[in-house]
């Protein structure tokens, strides 16, 4: 499998006020984007309810351009989306760090990730897409 990707998060506001004849710009901006050409990508999507369902990634059903099953030997990042809303959850187990990130209409929010991921809901269910990325 050959790929090439990236992924990008661009937060970029401009804020302007005119006082008295003197106009001033404020820009805030948060950006982080890392460019990958090895490693292993998959997209994992489902349904979830509130007891916390593990992502299967090896195996997993997810094919590559060449039609093969991409099976992951462990995973470094995440990027996830759901509706109406839905959480993962990708803490080492027995870890007391607590690594979860929600997404809300289909928000796209990314984390790192060291272990199985956990997706669940507090109330309902949702839908969600997972890209999950590693070796």
């Amino acid at each position: 499998m050959n790929i090439e990707g990236r992924i990008a998060i661009d937060v970029n506001f401009a804020d302007s006020a005119t006082s008295d004849g003197v106009q001033s710009l404020k820009k805030i901006s948060l950006t982080d984007t890392t460019s990958y050409t090895t490693g292993k990508v998959m997209v994992v999507t489902g349904t979830v309810g509130t007891t916390a369902t593990a992502i299967s990634y090896a195996p997993s059903t997810y094919r590559d351009a060449s039609g093969n099953v991409v099976s992951l030997n462990s995973i470094s990042r995440i990027a996830f989306a759901a509706t109406p809303l839905a959480y993962v959850d990708a803490t080492p187990p027995g870890s007391a760090a607590d690594a979860v990130v929600g997404s809300k209409n289909n928000s796209v929010a990314v984390l790192d990730a060291e272990a199985v991921a956990y997706v669940y809901t507090t109330a309902g269910t949702a839908s969600y897409t997972l890209v999950l990325y590693g070796t």
